[in-house]
């Protein structure tokens, strides 16, 4: 799979902003789960936010370490 090294660069920034955005989340989502222990609508919120962020911080290594034509 060739990546184009400009859609590469902007797909990276794309992906490096929306982690900005999903990093702060968490924080969000524990704050309330704090106040609501048993709250598993919360729990659940929480676990599907970190795999955003871990699948956005995969793609993004993936993406530095691709080979670049030309």
């Amino acid at each position: 799979m060739n990546d184009d090294p400009i859609d590469v660069a902007q797909r990276i920034k794309a992906l490096e902003s929306a982690l900005v955005n999903l990093r702060e989340r968490p924080d969000a989502v524990t704050t309330d789960l704090g106040l609501t222990p048993g709250n598993t609508r919360l729990v659940i919120q929480r676990v599907n936010v970190m795999k955003l962020i871990l699948h956005a911080q995969t793609e993004i290594d993936r993406l530095h370490s691709a080979p670049t034509t030309g």
